[in-house]
């Protein structure tokens, strides 16, 4: 008789120590993985991604160009430097070279050949172009005027692998491709805690992240990344095991009591 209870207790601890263990793997889990609460199919569809126009903002970096069928008569518009080269033996001098782009000043104003000093901040690339358009056409015939952003930085600070200042391509600026650029989260970071700190357009902003919720999917807003957006990502208070271990101690220390409850009945 005693021999079936103590066997009955070893199976019940067994079930036990089964059941705890699969609650603090679901935990850790929780806490881990990215969008937990997503359906377990192998097909979701999400909406899609609303295309935005980018606003130009200080501190912005603009490639503008300008071009015509008078290649001479186009040329006082584009913005050159000498060549650091040395003429060679019988040139006139040397070739000019495209320079850099235009920086957007703090006052939200680009200065450029003949046309001079404008405010471009709050304009999109494309009414910048349509603007620039008309300003030449006096003096241009068939104008061609190409605008372009030339930078696209994010930050990404905190409880991650190789934080910093990130240039990312313009067709890729969701918030994953600005998590991978600084390597990824270890496991000690606060996946359902992030800050977004955003100044864009004259509105700033700070906004909590949950990357364990798939809402943030559906929320294009927050998803795509805008300039200069900062990302700050929380330190856990411990590792998995630490935060784990108060609540896996006290299931094996039940688990002893009962195993020495269990020695005692049966002797």
């Amino acid at each position: 008789m005693k021999r079936i209870t103590f066997s009955r207790l070893h199976l019940q601890m067994i079930v036990f120590v089964c059941l705890a263990t699969s609650v603090i793997s679901c935990t850790s889990s929780k806490k881990l993985n990215y969008f937990n609460d997503l359906p377990d199919s192998t097909y979701v569809k999400l909406p899609p991604v609303v295309e935005e126009e980018r606003v130009i903002g200080k501190g912005d970096v603009l490639d503008i160009s300008f071009s015509a069928k008078d290649q001479d008569a186009v040329t006082p518009f584009n913005k050159q430097t000498s060549a650091a080269m040395t003429p060679a033996p019988g040139a006139k001098g040397a070739t000019p070279i495209p320079a850099q782009g235009y920086t957007v000043d703090p006052l939200g104003a680009i200065e450029m050949p003949v046309i001079g000093k404008m405010e471009v901040k709050g304009m999109t690339s494309r009414q910048l172009k349509n603007r620039l358009t008309t300003m030449v056409s006096p003096y241009l015939k068939d104008p061609i005027v190409e605008v372009k952003f030339s930078s696209f930085n994010v930050t990404v600070l905190g409880e991650v692998r190789a934080p910093g200042t990130f240039s990312l391509p313009s067709n890729r600026t969701t918030i994953f491709e600005a998590l991978a650029a600084a390597g990824d989260l270890p496991h000690s970071a606060k996946k359902y805690n992030v800050k977004l700190y955003r100044d864009y357009n004259g509105e700033r902003a700070v906004i909590k992240i949950d990357l364990n919720d798939k809402s943030l999917l559906y929320n294009h807003q927050v998803f795509q990344m805008r300039p200069n957006d900062v990302l700050y990502v929380q330190t856990r208070k411990g590792s998995i095991f630490k935060e784990d271990f108060g609540l896996f101690a006290s299931i094996v220390t039940l688990v002893v009591s009962i195993v020495t409850l269990g020695l005692t009945i049966s002797n």
